[in-house]
Formats: structure tokens, C-alpha cells, sequence
């Protein structure tokens, strides 16, 4: 197979299957099933966030998901005896029930919903990982390739036509409507009147921008698993790094440097840590001189000093404007931080769980405002021993996702989910929940054997099947 000739990713083949750079071959179903479950992963609206939120609403949003697994089921058997599926939940129960016991919260019908999408989210993920199996990958790449050219056609479209009022009819998001789920069109009503979200920065078909550029984050992880630092005939990683820097996120354009950085440098020496600084800290420099990103840091910095004034806006503001239990707001990341290290040094060893109303946060300080992700809200919520096993299941998936690579870089995918956590949740969240338990769920990878050859054994007999397991003309490439 030559890899400088171009294929069509869509092209129809004998077996109606959907071609993934050469490297496997996924049929249209699949390829359908992924593509609602990245947008379920986005969570532009209250719909797409229904996997991981309550069972009380619309119904429909809710059912959709869950349907067509049962259909991708009946088309892939799989074997539920898996010793370590029933480890975790296992774990997971003996966390469950100490929380039900603690808050004396077995009546609680918000209570049981919370554990229900708790697992929810980890058999969602076994059956990700069975069935896609390493397709996974590629075809996570593919699907948020197409989607960042999406947003970003929309995205130049709205700098250009932002006073127009299109789209005024269309379902409201967070920021402006929604357009069929794929892109959230910023309007004048709905995006906020600060600097850096008045240069339009892309949402994607996330709520937010910053939300949508740790997505991109997750599929340039992939690509650099795959390509290694490559830009010449690797059209994807263009898109992906426009879209991200069309997102104007810090959190991005930070992780993305580290990720660079870590696949770029072999081997660390003062030669290479003198390159790197020279490097690095120009770009460094520019960025924080920008005015938008420059901005947006110093707000941060300004969030991050909870002073007695703060504890008095919070008071003032429940006395005179917002109900109890209303929703005001959400604090930055680094006030975010604080409070939810003061949750877990409230209960360190189980956490508050995951119904907010049982945080210190909640009780003490305010029932109007909502924590970010913060680093240390897993812990927070999930205790130190749970969260020490999820962190120890996400380190041993990184090392497994870039082994089956033969990448030498067992911690990259670990730093860019533990640092995207910074700003969001994205554990229990669907595909990162595939990322995070991959090493868990997927088979090991023998010994003296490449990864290919562990791929065609995997996808023998699926419906799912790798490029080297089919006969393939002449002229074929993995090239977009």
C-alpha cells in the first residue's frame, strides 16, 4: 500500500464499510452509531447532556442512545464475563452503597439516578471498547475531523454575518442556536459581552469553545499516536489545530503544547530542555500578551483571589436576587480549585458523591453558583481511594493506547485528560470514558507481537474489521 496516494475516506466498498486511513474499515451503522455519541459527548444542549444527567425530563434524548446500542449489540456479540468489568463495578457498588449510607440517601430518587449514570457510563464504555476495539481511535479522528470543518466553515460565516440574525428561530444553546447539533451559531442575545467572546471564538458543537478544543485536544492525541510529529501529508492535523485555535482556549493551546512537546522529545537532556525553553517560551510570551488570551488570564488571576468581597457579592446575591438552589453561575478554575479542595478536605475518604448538594461548597458557602472541573474535584466527589483507582485505570489506558501504537510515551494521554480536567468534568462523560477505561476492558497486547497482528485477531469475524484482515487494491492509503 502506498502511502503517498490519496484514497476517498467515503468511498462505497464491496462490503459497504467505510474506510479509516487505511487503517480499518468500519460499516455504516457503526460509523452512524459513533458520530451520536460524539455528539452526546459534545453536550451543546440539555438533550446531548442526557447521558450523563437526569432521568427526569423528555424521554426521547435519553432513549436515543441507549437504543441504538441495543442495536449495535444485536449486530456484535460480546462476552460479558469480563473479570475486570465486574472488578470495577464491584468497586464501584462498595463506593455506591457508602455514599447511600453517609447521606441517608436510599429514598433519594436524585441520589440513585446519579449511580445509575455512573454506570451507566462504565458498561457504555466496555461495550465501546469491544466492539470498536482499536478502530476506536481513527474513527474518533475521523468523525471530529469532519466535525472541525464544520465549525469551521460556520464559525467564519458567524464572524461575517454575527449582526444578521440568523437562525433566530432555531433551538436557543448557551450562547446562540443550535445548529442540527453539529455547530452552536453565536448570536448578540445569548454571547456573553466580554472581550474574548466578542472575537467569536468557536464553540464548535460544544456548549462552549473551550469545552469543544478538549475534543480536538483528544483526536490530536490520537493522530500523534498514529503520524507521530508529521504535518507534511497529514491533512487531519491541520484541521484539528485550526479548530483549536480557532477556540481561543487556553487550557488548549497549553495541552497541545505539551503534547507536542512530549511525542517531539525522544530523549531528555540540557540539550533538548535548552531547545525546548528556546521554543516554548516565545510562544509562551506571545500568547499571554494577546489580548484575548491575555485577558482571559488576567480574569482568571482575579477569580482566583477569594477575599471576604466575594463571600459578601455571594451573600448579597442569595439575599436579593436568586432563589435557593437557582442557578447564578459558574466560578472559574482556579476559584473552582480552592473550593473543591476545601470539599475534599471536608470527607477525603468517600467525597461528597456525585449530587452537589452534599459538598461543603453547597451547604456553607452558596447554593446559587457551580463548580468547574478543577483538578481536584475527582477526588472531591469521588474520595481518595475511588479516585485513585480511576486515576490508576486512566494511566494504565494511556500506556496500553500507546503501546498499541508503539509509542513510547506511556503518560501523554494521561496529562492531557488529568490537565483538560482543569476547567471540565470529563469523567462519566461518553468516548472519554472509552479513552479512560480502555486499558482496563481491551485485550492485552502479546508479547513479541506487533499491534497489527493483535488487530486482525481482534476483528476476526466482527462486522468491524481492520484493513490488513480484507483484501485491498493497489493505490490505497491511510492520506486524506
Amino acid at each position: 500500500m502506498s502511502e503517498n496516494t490519496p484514497v476517498r475516506l467515503f468511498r462505497r466498498s464491496r462490503k459497504g464499510t467505510i474506510n479509516l486511513f487505511g487503517e480499518c474499515r468500519v460499516r455504516y451503522f457503526e460509523y452512524f452509531y459513533m458520530f451520536v455519541m460524539v455528539l452526546y459527548m459534545a453536550q451543546m444542549t440539555g438533550d446531548t447532556g442526557r447521558m450523563v444527567g437526569s432521568l427526569s425530563g423528555n424521554p426521547i434524548p435519553l432513549l436515543l442512545p441507549i437504543v441504538l446500542t441495543v442495536i449495535l449489540l444485536m449486530r456484535h456479540k460480546i462476552h460479558w464475563g469480563n473479570r475486570n468489568l465486574w472488578l470495577l463495578t464491584g468497586a464501584t457498588t462498595v463506593w455506591s452503597l457508602a455514599i447511600l449510607i453517609k447521606y441517608n440517601a436510599f429514598t433519594s430518587s436524585s441520589e440513585w439516578s446519579y449511580i445509575f449514570f455512573l454506570y451507566y457510563a462504565i458498561f457504555i464504555a466496555f461495550i465501546h471498547v469491544k466492539v470498536y476495539k482499536r478502530s476506536l481511535f481513527p474513527l474518533y479522528e475521523h468523525i471530529m475531523v469532519w466535525l472541525c470543518r464544520i465549525s469551521l466553515v460556520m464559525w467564519v460565516l458567524n464572524i461575517l454575518l454575527y449582526h444578521a440574525g440568523l437562525f433566530a428561530d432555531w433551538g436557543e444553546t448557551n450562547l446562540g442556536r443550535n445548529i442540527l447539533y453539529l455547530y452552536q451559531w453565536l448570536t448578540p442575545d445569548k454571547a456573553r459581552n466580554d472581550t474574548f467572546y466578542l472575537t467569536l471564538r468557536n464553540p464548535g458543537c460544544s456548549w462552549e469553545p473551550g469545552r469543544f478544543s478538549i475534543m480536538v485536544l483528544l483526536a490530536i492525541f490520537v493522530n500523534l499516536c498514529r503520524k507521530g510529529v508529521r504535518f507534511r501529508k497529514n491533512h487531519n492535523i491541520w484541521w484539528l489545530l485550526a479548530a483549536l485555535l480557532s477556540t481561543q482556549s487556553t487550557t488548549g493551546y497549553s495541552i497541545a503544547l505539551l503534547m507536542y512537546a512530549l511525542f517531539y522529545v525522544k530523549k531528555f537532556n540540557l540539550k533538548t530542555a535548552l531547545g525546548f525553553c528556546a521554543i516554548i517560551i516565545p510562544i509562551a510570551v506571545f500568547l499571554t500578551q494577546a489580548e484575548f488570551m491575555g485577558s482571559k488570564i488576567s480574569s482568571q488571576l482575579q477569580e482566583a483571589n477569594v477575599t471576604d468581597e466575594f463571600y459578601e457579592q455571594v451573600e448579597w446575591n442569595a439575599k436579593n436576587v436568586y432563589a435557593e438552589g437557582e442557578y447564578a453561575n459558574s466560578l472559574g478554575r482556579f476559584e473552582s480549585i480552592y473550593f473543591e479542595w476545601q470539599n475534599f478536605r471536608a470527607a477525603p475518604l468517600l467525597g461528597y458523591g456525585r449530587n452537589t448538594e452534599h459538598s461543603l461548597f453547597y451547604k456553607d458557602v452558596s447554593t446559587n453558583y457551580s463548580l468547574t472541573g478543577g483538578l481536584v474535584k475527582l477526588i472531591a466527589q469521588y474520595g481518595v481511594f475511588y479516585a485513585a483507582l480511576l486515576y490508576l485505570i486512566l494511566f494504565l489506558s494511556s500506556a496500553r493506547i500507546a503501546a498499541t501504537y508503539h509509542q513510547r510515551r506511556p503518560y501523554v494521554l494521561f496529562l492531557t485528560i488529568v490537565l483538560s480536567t482543569i476547567s471540565y468534568v470529563v469523567w462519566c462523560v461518553p468516548i472519554f470514558t472509552a479513552f479512560w477505561l480502555y486499558g482496563l476492558f481491551s485485550a492485552p497486547l502479546p508479547k513479541g507481537r506487533s499491534s497489527r497482528v493483535q488487530e486482525v485477531q481482534e476483528f476476526k469475524g466482527s462486522r468491524v474489521r481492520p484493513e490488513g484482515a480484507t483484501s485491498t487494491s493497489p493505490g490505497q492509503s491511510e492520506q486524506m
